[in-house]
């Protein structure tokens, strides 16, 4: 299991790679799109073929840009997959990594681990986790600290949503580095790296932006965008748009 997920993590880390490279592939698919469409056209703007033809081949040059676009957002699709499937790791306890005996002094501290997290700020927790894979050793400690500080992202990201207000730069730079502190701290006790709800909500929208900017440029080129306007000028429901 954790070879499998180890893996999608890796395929995530690659997300904006992937992007990039899901550009590139529309661009080079828009260009192929309007070189062959202009073909269907002589100098002066006149139709080269019958309008039978011409709609046949428009029709392939549109499958073909629509084939790449449809690979591009399947691919982002799967990155969103991946993302739920690490949250729901996220879920799962590491404690099955420890002895039945470490689970007896985990059981003993917790209360004290758990109360601490809660109430330091959220740098001083980080040094305390800093601290704690610094002694390497003690897997109790790890497996302690790792879960109540995401028990305390949880809690701030719960809080602000509460509340309606955003996530500051500060504060999000601080929490950055203490879920690097207790991805440090799994990866001692043989722990999945997962991801929090706050890491998946941004993962999420990153892709949901990347497959609607893909949909806008293919909608711009193959006439669909065009087409919407016009349908929605024709409702009346619209002055302009």
């Amino acid at each position: 299991m954790n070879q499998t997920i180890n893996g999608m993590t890796s395929i995530l880390n690659d997300a904006e790679t992937s992007y990039e490279q899901g550009d590139a592939d529309i661009d080079r698919a828009i260009e192929r799109f309007a070189t062959g469409k202009a073909k269907l056209f002589r100098d002066d703007g006149a139709a080269i073929y019958a309008d039978q033809v011409y709609r046949e081949k428009l029709a392939a040059l549109t499958a073909e840009l629509h084939a790449v676009a449809g690979r591009v957002v399947a691919g982002a699709e799967a990155q969103i997959a991946i993302v739920n499937r690490l949250q729901e790791a996220e879920h799962s306890d590491p404690i099955g990594n420890l002895t039945l005996d470490q689970q007896q002094q985990a059981s003993a501290r917790a209360v004290f681990v758990k109360e601490d997290a809660a109430l330091l700020t959220l740098p001083d927790l980080t040094r305390r986790l800093v601290g704690v894979s610094a002694a390497g050793s003690e897997k109790v400690d790890a497996y302690l600290w790792g879960r109540y500080a995401r028990q305390r992202i949880e809690a701030e990201q719960t809080q602000r949503e509460a509340s309606g207000r955003p996530l500051d730069p500060l504060t999000g730079a601080q929490l950055s580095t203490l879920i690097d502190a207790i991805t440090n701290l799994e990866a001692a006790i043989g722990a999945t790296p997962a991801l929090t709800r706050v890491q998946a909500t941004k993962r999420i929208h990153a892709a949901r932006r990347f497959q609607a900017g893909v949909r806008n440029r293919v909608g711009d080129v193959d006439g669909a965008t065009e087409r919407v306007k016009r349908d929605l000028l024709a409702s009346g429901r619209y002055a302009s748009l």
